[in-house]
């Protein structure tokens, strides 16, 4: 069974006192950094938000929706293989190289970045190729003409500045989510300077994908200066005094491997059925139909924003607390953050239902008003996930990534068969049913698994979890 072997040592949490979620204890700062960490990125991704519904609007008026979707379909492939083969580093960062840090172990911490720069750098390069070959395979099947071919392969150059997890990790763990807004920011930039041109100019689709790729390469590399900045000036990248033993990551690192391959996979989970289903309306419909998903799928994405931008702020918090071992604060703060969040998803999805029309007008006029039912599909799904959004990082930061992997691949199985099976009887419409169906069966099953695997033993009992080692 699960944790029910603790229980003799079970914290009464509810007759405890509230106390560590105060603001004048030391508990209190976990609150303090998240809420300024959120005020950080709610500013920066507000501006982002706006400025992709610009430039997405831009595009759209200037190529139309059938060649918006073309568009669209070279980067949401680029974006699928970018999904399968990289490693999600930032996540090892956080969860190894946080007490190796706290412990002044500088060259633990520097072992950790290395292992997870090695891993993305494989990862940049098996991209790379199979975004550049693999384009030319399923392109044609997915409704790309021929001669838009060759543009779409070029894509796979910005593939290694779409993979920058270690990067962005680092800022992470530093603390560091105003320079984390540059990123964002560089990339929508980028786009609505390069979308403004086009639209007063001309120049198509290649010159947006030029653009698309550019914004990429800008927002990649953006990431990893200022992270390397951040290293620099903190001064952990100095040897320690007493040299660490030149054991092998795993040894090292107790369950590192196991970590790493458990995050990834979930990641990939997760991600692929983001961009699957845009490839998949591009081959079962057309090019037109899966540029109108997009649509609708990124005004969802950019109203569930304000909810996501606090997934990279609890993480490092979660970490901390999981490696301090303090549960009670855990758990006080996993229920407070659930409340919140579920309110928050609520008042979303009520105003995106009234001003839904005004957006999808503006953005793509008459055409993009077939749009409107699948845009509240996704949204409902995207903030149906996000209301409970501290319960993966929470099994993650537990030392229980193998559970949340578990998780998504049920997701996964159940998802990709109900799309293939709702597109034909529904159209694109199909893919919002089978989100929100999806979204639900990942909650609840969230739910129960924190609820079951949630360390019931005070700090000061001994307790142990996946190949972790406290």
């Amino acid at each position: 069974m699960g944790p029910a072997s603790a229980r003799p040592c079970e914290l009464n949490v509810e007759s405890t006192r509230d106390t560590k979620l105060r603001s004048d204890t030391p508990g209190g700062g976990i609150l303090r950094r998240a809420s300024r960490n959120l005020a950080y990125l709610a500013g920066g991704k507000s501006v982002s938000g706006v400025l992709s519904l610009i430039y997405l609007a831009l595009a759209v008026r200037s190529l139309g929706v059938d060649a918006y979707g073309q568009l669209i379909l070279i980067y949401a492939f680029a974006q699928l293989i970018s999904a399968i083969v990289q490693f999600q580093t930032w996540q090892p960062i956080l969860h190894f190289g946080t007490p190796a840090l706290a412990e002044s172990r500088f060259g633990d911490f520097r072992r950790v970045v290395r292992f997870s720069l090695g891993l993305d750098a494989a990862s940049a390069a098996v991209g790379m190729l199979l975004v550049g070959g693999g384009i030319w395979l399923l392109g044609p099947h997915i409704d790309l003409p021929e001669e838009v071919l060759p543009l779409a392969s070029g894509f796979g150059l910005a593939v290694p500045f779409i993979i920058v997890a270690s990067p962005n990790g680092l800022l992470r763990l530093f603390d560091r989510f105003d320079l984390l807004l540059l990123e964002d920011n560089v990339e929508a930039v980028v786009r609505l300077i390069g979308a403004f041109g086009i639209f007063l100019f001309g120049g198509g689709l290649t010159a947006f994908v030029v653009v698309w790729a550019i914004s990429v390469i800008a927002s990649g590399g953006t990431c990893a200066i200022l992270a390397w900045r951040e290293i620099r000036r903190r001064g952990v990248w100095r040897d320690n005094a007493i040299p660490t033993a030149p054991l092998p990551i795993g040894k090292q690192f107790p369950g590192i491997w196991g970590f790493v391959w458990s995050t990834n996979l979930n990641s990939t989970l997760k991600l692929t059925r983001t961009h699957i289903a845009t490839i998949v309306i591009g081959g079962a419909i057309d090019a037109t139909e899966a540029g109108l998903f997009r649509i609708a799928q990124q005004i969802a994405e950019a109203l569930a924003k304000p909810l996501k931008l606090m997934i990279p702020v609890i993480y490092p918090e979660l970490a901390r607390l999981a490696a301090a071992r303090d549960f009670t604060v855990l758990r006080q703060f996993n229920r407070r953050t659930l409340g919140y969040s579920s309110l928050g998803a609520i008042g979303g999805f009520c105003l995106l239902a009234a001003i839904g029309p005004i957006i999808l007008d503006i953005i793509g006029g008459d055409e993009a008003d077939g749009a409107y039912t699948v845009m509240l599909m996704l949204s409902a799904a995207a903030l149906i996930r996000l209301s409970a959004f501290c319960l993966e990082p929470t099994l993650i930061s537990l030392g229980h990534p193998s559970i949340a992997l578990g998780i998504q691949s049920i997701a996964t199985a159940v998802y990709l068969p109900l799309l293939f099976v709702m597109l034909p009887w529904l159209g694109f419409n199909g893919a919002g049913v089978a989100s929100i169906t999806i979204a639900v069966l990942t909650v609840v099953l969230q739910f129960a698994a924190v609820a079951f695997w949630f360390p019931s033993t005070p700090a000061s009992c001994s307790h142990s979890v996946e190949g972790v080692t406290p």
